[in-house]
């Protein structure tokens, strides 16, 4: 049985409903691999591999479990999954990619084998067929500590798995699963070429992947594959778009609210 224990990590509660407060739960399911429950359907799922990364379980419904991007490989995915079906026991699981660097679908494989869809975009499809191997380059290029040796061979055989379900990224898509609405949006280039947000509008709730820092991002991180110039504007049109989301989670970092998409356009100036 896995160990489970709480811990207050949050600096602000966040209301989904009247007098509805949650707090957060942090299982670990791995060294570096932890799920916090932020309310009964909603968890983020943070793979430190070796730099965080935060990927969202969606319960839909009873039936239905949604996955927002994956952790950094198939094993922690693999892990996930295992979770997934003994606590939650969903009959179907559906997945979206939200991007093309390894933070985003480098445990693809692992749903596909276990006959999961994956929706994504078409240049998300572009991008994997262009540079697929350049974020892996990059990211080995930064592993070069004795004690990253394991992080450097998992991503020295890594194997790049395109999403199955494949959208126009400039119609973005609309999927009801479980009832519930995702509304995945391409407000255009920004952290990445492909970078989409997905909004769902019944919990209130914006996944900002990397196009959004966390509060206490000093920097906007890895800028090779970004768009300086139209990453602000991108944001811009998330921010006016999504002014009803209480919740904003970023891919990396502590999650908070709209905050978080304002603290990301003061860091381009």
């Amino acid at each position: 049985m896995k160990r489970k224990k709480q811990i207050l990590l949050l600096i602000a509660f966040f209301q989904l409903g009247p007098n509805a407060i949650y707090a957060q739960f942090e299982i670990k399911l791995d060294e570096g691999l932890f799920i916090s429950k932020i309310s009964d359907t909603v968890y983020v799922v943070t793979h430190y591999f070796p730099w965080d990364s935060n990927s969202l379980i969606i319960k839909a419904s009873d039936k239905d479990v949604v996955l927002i991007d994956t952790p950094c490989d198939t094993v922690a995915t693999s892990l996930m999954l295992n979770w997934i079906m003994a606590i939650l026991k969903p009959q179907k699981i559906t997945a979206i990619n939200t991007g093309y660097h390894i933070d985003n679908l480098g445990g693809n494989s692992s749903l596909r084998q276990n006959g999961i869809d994956i929706f994504g975009s078409d240049l998300t499809i572009k991008m994997i067929e262009e540079r697929g191997n350049k974020p892996q380059l990059q990211t080995l290029s930064w592993l070069k500590s004795p004690e990253q040796d394991k992080y450097r061979k998992a991503y020295e055989g890594m194997k790049f798995t395109k999403p199955n379900k494949i959208f126009n990224a400039q119609e973005g898509a609309n999927l009801n699963l479980g009832g519930l609405s995702f509304e995945i949006y391409y407000p255009g280039e920004s952290h990445t070429i492909d970078n989409v947000v997905v909004y769902i509008k019944e919990i209130r709730l914006l996944f900002g992947g990397c196009m959004i820092k966390s509060l206490t991002s000093k920097n906007l991180g890895f800028t090779g594959d970004a768009n300086m110039v139209e990453w602000p504007n991108s944001v811009k049109k998330v921010q006016e778009k999504y002014t009803s989301a209480k919740i904003v989670i970023p891919h990396h970092g502590m999650w908070g609210d709209t905050g978080l998409i304002l603290h990301t356009l003061e860091l381009f100036h």
